[in-house]
């Protein structure tokens, strides 16, 4: 039986419609500018270092945004489609019909960076998020305790970004402090 993903011959770049028949087996499936990416589920200590940054933010989070997980980017064209870690987005869009967020209603994503597969957040994400004007992009690294805020995207990339120990705290999605020896505790 052939897997449904799999072509023997691209006729085209992939596109966020090939998605729609993606099997339900725990792997996500990505495309970064026409390219499928196909990572497993995360290990434990990545979804503890995610659990915890999601609870620290949702506890200051105003009522008016969603912190959530597993909600999709997807650029207008259908060439890429990424689903960070964390997504936080206006909360007027919960219930929906869109199949994904557009770039501009997504406040912010993260992503916490898996030993198995690093590039995909520090190089390839990294290159995406800017590349579809996603406006703040965070690279949680559990290995080094800390946080690369990305922020002010173009078509090079990311023009600023700020590396944070120890505590953080910033004014946007909304104002927030974070104690990040509890987050990578």
């Amino acid at each position: 039986m052939t897997h449904p993903l799999l072509r023997s011959e691209p006729l085209r770049a992939w596109q966020f419609e090939d998605l729609r028949d993606s099997p339900d087996d725990g792997y996500r499936y990505e495309i970064f500018d026409g390219t499928l990416l196909v990572t497993p589920p995360p290990p434990m200590p990545h979804f503890t270092t995610l659990y915890r940054l999601r609870r620290a933010l949702e506890a200051q989070a105003p009522s008016d945004f969603v912190v959530g997980e597993n909600l999709g980017v997807l650029r207008r064209d259908g060439t890429s489609y990424f689903i960070p870690d964390l997504v936080i987005f206006d909360v007027d869009l919960l219930g929906g019909s869109m199949a994904a967020l557009p770039p501009a209603a997504a406040q912010l994503v993260v992503e916490v960076v898996s030993p198995s597969n690093p590039s995909n957040d520090l190089v390839l994400k990294r290159a995406g998020y800017a590349m579809v004007g996603v406006a703040e992009y965070w690279i949680v690294e559990p290995g080094a305790r800390e946080i690369l805020v990305l922020t002010q995207p173009g078509p090079a990339g990311y023009d600023v970004e700020e590396k944070h120990t120890g505590m953080m705290s910033g004014a946007m999605p909304f104002p927030y402090q974070l104690d990040l020896a509890k987050i990578f505790a």
